[in-house]
């Protein structure tokens, strides 16, 4: 098999750039915001927030940061993502700031909004 073979289709490739491209746009312009919520996570140990028909839950657990996005209705798809936690404070608000775009990101496609308006739960 060739190295530069891939797996993803022609469409998929496009969804992954864009998705890419939308996690590093969050992470630019929703930084403030991801570090209010990493200062929440660092006091409180968990929160929540609602996105769209989604409840997204943050929590530290052991060495890992953990999320979960619960759907209102029962018909959609759940999602949840985990990492590591690095030894310093400042490569931990980095990890967070990449970690809330990701979960963000990752659910974007199933009808949570773009513009990161949410609230707090």
């Amino acid at each position: 098999m060739n190295i530069d073979e891939s797996f993803l289709t022609p469409a998929q490739q496009i969804r992954e750039l864009e998705v890419m491209t939308e996690c590093f746009r969050l992470m630019q312009v929703e930084r403030s915001r991801y570090e209010l919520q990493a200062a929440i996570l660092f006091e409180r140990g968990s929160f929540s927030r609602q996105n769209g028909n989604y409840l997204l839950k943050y929590k530290i657990k052991d060495d890992r940061f953990v999320w979960h996005a619960l759907p209102a209705s029962a018909t959609e798809n759940s999602y949840s993502g985990e990492a590591p936690i690095p030894k310093s404070r400042t490569e931990q608000i980095e990890q967070l700031i990449e970690f809330f775009a990701q979960s963000e990101v990752g659910s974007m496609s199933e009808g949570m909004p773009r513009d990161g308006s949410s609230r707090y739960v």
